[in-house]
């Protein structure tokens, strides 16, 4: 069934200008936003939780923002099924590549935190074309084996590799063809909140995901936040900033902190591009 919905819908829709495919985004967030509503609830307790001095009226514009936004991530991603390198390097740009040289001439590999901030989709397949390291990002297999190798197909495509938890300590231990500037998600509930960092993230008591600062120090790897914006329609760039290139002098939960913090500080300027519809805080203290 699959195979048929991306042979038959899915890979023609692909080949669409991207202009065509944001009325069909437009057609989206009036059915996401009037007819479905799409988690309705859960966007608004996470934003009514989130930000707890805004009015009623704010809550709801930032919803319907994000209904917006939803709609071309949903065409945008899509559309990168075809997306060619010329259209890659357009519409993605790291603003600070240079950053990230003194590691890779030392041979070093470097650890990125994002966030779903944006269209992390964007970033995720043209990011290998914009830095000397070799990206690479941590991925949980589909159910679906054909969706899962279409996907792993179109965001490898030009050069980022995804690795399973299991590939990641090989990648690590043993090395890509070159330095690799391997992607962590920050803002995933983790596996089990005995075995997270726990902190205050947007006015909530949250879980977080100790992986970051676990590679980090295991393996003595600077750390940088990739800030993703949106300049506008299709377009997006992203700033990196480091966190530390001393991960050894940090204290426990420290990094942790650091890339939790600017990962809010981004979503507090520019909430509607964060995936709200996600059950972000469906971890308790205290529980397994």
């Amino acid at each position: 069934m699959s195979r048929f919905f991306y042979y038959l819908f899915l890979k023609p829709i692909s080949y669409l200008p991207l202009g065509f495919l944001y009325l069909i985004s437009n057609f989206l967030y009036f059915l996401l936003r009037y007819v479905i509503p799409y988690r309705k609830e859960v966007i608004i307790t996470n934003l009514k939780n989130s930000f707890p001095e805004k009015s009623s009226k704010e809550i709801e514009d930032i919803r319907r923002k994000f209904y917006r936004f939803l709609s071309d991530l949903m065409v945008e991603t899509i559309w990168n099924f075809s997306l060619t390198e010329k259209e890659a390097r357009k519409r993605m740009v790291v603003k600070n590549p240079e950053v990230l040289d003194k590691y890779y001439d030392e041979g070093k590999d470097v650890i990125i935190v994002v966030g779903h901030y944006n269209s992390w989709e964007f970033l995720l397949i043209s990011f290998d074309l914009m830095v000397k390291h070799r990206g690479a990002v941590i991925y949980t297999a589909l159910t679906d084996q054909f969706l899962d190798k279409v996907f792993k197909e179109f965001r490898e495509k030009f050069g980022m590799r995804l690795l399973t938890k299991g590939e990641v300590k090989h990648a690590f231990q043993n090395g890509l063809d070159k330095p690799m500037a391997i992607l962590f998600g920050s803002d995933q509930a983790p596996a089990s909140a005995s075995r997270a960092y726990w902190t205050e993230f947007l006015n909530q008591d949250t879980a977080v995901a100790i992986g970051v600062e676990k590679y980090a120090i295991k393996y003595n790897l600077p750390v940088f936040f990739g800030g993703l914006n949106r300049v506008k329609r299709g377009y997006y760039s992203i700033n990196l900033e480091l966190l530390t290139d001393k991960p050894l002098e940090t204290q426990e939960g420290e990094i942790s902190e650091l890339h939790v913090k600017a990962l809010e500080r981004l979503i507090i300027e520019t909430p509607q591009y964060w995936l709200w519809s996600h059950k972000r805080w469906k971890r308790e203290r205290g529980a397994w």
